[in-house]
């Protein structure tokens, strides 16, 4: 009888060591690898194979969309489940396009990641109640899936030249805005798009491909 093989990439060694944890409750007898970055993650993928490989897409040095498609290339039929403190709202729908099986918030209890091991591990797809409940009212209001649409054109400028590194004040001379305004709209499109800084704006842009040439 085959051994269950799985592998657990996070970069802090208590969440590594709980997920090990739990899939030796459902599997005593699993095998399982640990990874820290994207780059470990692809090494480990293309030397074996899992039954289901968890992921935590907020690693240091890790571009997590480049992670999750170059190991479903290697490997195209991986069952990925990932594991984040990331919004749900915003990227499990997308990963879900991507390829990946299932998309699991760090707050959720252990039953209810227990319960996304498995479902993952028997080739199901894991939607939690929330996710369901959102993506239900996302078909009944015709919500846009894109964040970006969110945005004015006045904190979709402000947003592009923050990611192609003009500080505030030249934001300010660029588009003839006084400080404050500058800020203000900072401050609302952050909101809207659930970040904190500018790395997890970066992240977004990526995770949706949005070309900043055509912003």
């Amino acid at each position: 009888m085959r051994t269950t093989k799985f592998l657990v990439a996070d970069d802090h060694a208590i969440v590594r060591a709980g997920l090990k944890t739990l899939m030796k409750d459902i599997h005593p007898f699993a095998q399982g690898d640990e990874a820290v970055n994207g780059n470990q993650v692809i090494d480990l993928v293309k030397n074996n194979h899992y039954d289901i490989i968890i992921l935590d897409v907020n690693m240091p040095d890790t571009d997590c969309i480049a992670m999750v498609s170059n190991i479903l290339a290697y490997k195209e039929k991986s069952k990925i489940l990932i594991f984040s403190m990331k919004s749900e709202e915003l990227y499990a729908k997308r990963f879900l396009k991507l390829g990946v099986r299932g998309y699991l918030d760090k707050e959720s209890n252990a039953e209810e990641i227990k319960k996304a091991i498995e479902n993952v591990m028997t080739g199901s797809l894991y939607i939690s109640p929330n996710l369901k409940k959102n993506m239900h009212e996302d078909m009944l209001t015709k919500r846009v899936d894109n964040p970006f649409e969110k945005l004015s054109n006045r904190e979709i400028q402000i947003a592009k030249y923050l990611l192609l590194g003009y500080s505030p004040t030249e934001i300010k001379k660029t588009l003839n805005l006084h400080s404050s305004t500058v800020g203000t709209h900072r401050l609302r499109f952050f909101e809207k798009l659930k970040v904190k800084n500018l790395f997890e704006l970066g992240e977004l842009v990526k995770l949706y491909q949005v070309d900043l040439s055509k912003l």
